[in-house]
């Protein structure tokens, strides 16, 4: 019973652990994307912290949005003003005011890395923005009008695509931000088309939740993906640890794979999609 109480104690830690968004080492980047458009950040870069909240760089998404946004200092205050509403954030504090009237959070603005960073939950409650987050992009959607939804996928037939070499046979693309392509089964492949070291290529994600999805096929076109440039062997691995799987409520692990040519990251939460990530070594 002890030995029982201490496994669970473990795999319970770990997905904890991997349930954060949070960008570490060899992961997916953070996108912003405002009324379709995809924001450059030069600098400093979108986060998830301590309290599992996207910490944005206020400066570069206010602009995105036409906002103004007034830096006060010694007061360590922003004021940010967009559409005829006034929000005013204080840098380490969880309260903060939308035209004079003080509300609270439970995560505070930031200043680090000589940016003024926002906590994303205050865009969309301060100022009634639609904001969506895509997890298998990683992305925010934000929009100043309409459903706040992502772009909607179009229709384009059987077509193939090259990501980093691996051919990919999709029957629809995703939102236009980075190359997303989408097969029959709702096996979704994400590529990371501004790849930097450090960073995953793609992202192989079979889908349970969506209508139509077939994830027993998403697993078949995941891996005929793979076999088309990793040892048979490593690609065997892979997908039987993808496969343990088998309902939406199941959570596997990260569980890591070594290719002589990529490094291989399987996962899964509870409720959520099974996540191959492929980089280089």
């Amino acid at each position: 019973m002890k030995r029982l109480s201490s496994l669970f104690a473990v795999f319970l830690i770990i997905a904890l652990f991997s349930s954060s968004f949070q960008a570490t080492a060899a992961s997916l980047p953070l996108r912003v994307v405002v009324d379709g458009q995809k924001v450059n950040f030069p600098d400093a870069q979108p986060y998830i912290d301590a309290q599992q909240r996207v910490q944005l760089p206020v400066r570069f998404v206010t602009e995105a949005l036409g906002a103004k946004v007034l830096w006060d200092g010694p007061a360590k205050k922003a004021t940010i003003i967009l559409n005829g509403k006034t929000m005013v954030v204080f840098i380490g504090k969880t309260s903060y005011t939308v035209d004079g009237k003080t509300k609270q959070m439970d995560t505070a603005a930031v200043f680090k890395q000589s940016r003024t960073f926002v906590p994303l939950r205050f865009l969309y409650e301060g100022l009634g923005l639609n904001v969506n987050w895509d997890d298998s992009v990683k992305t925010v959607y934000i929009t100043t009008g309409g459903s706040g939804s992502a772009p909607a996928a179009p229709s384009t037939g059987a077509q193939t695509a090259d990501v980093h070499g691996f051919k990919v046979n999709y029957a629809k693309k995703g939102p236009s931000l980075d190359p997303v392509y989408i097969t029959k089964s709702g096996m979704t492949v994400y590529e990371n088309e501004d790849w930097v070291s450090g960073q995953y290529l793609f992202q192989l994600t079979i889908v349970f939740g969506d209508t139509g999805s077939d994830p027993v096929q998403g697993a078949k076109d995941a891996e005929s993906i793979l076999r088309q440039k990793v040892e048979g062997s490593v690609v065997d691995a892979v997908m039987n640890y993808a496969r343990t799987k088998t309902k939406r409520s199941d959570i596997l692990p990260d569980k890591t794979f070594t290719a002589e040519k990529y490094t291989i990251v399987v996962g899964s939460q509870e409720y959520d999609d099974v996540a191959i990530n492929i980089a280089p070594r």
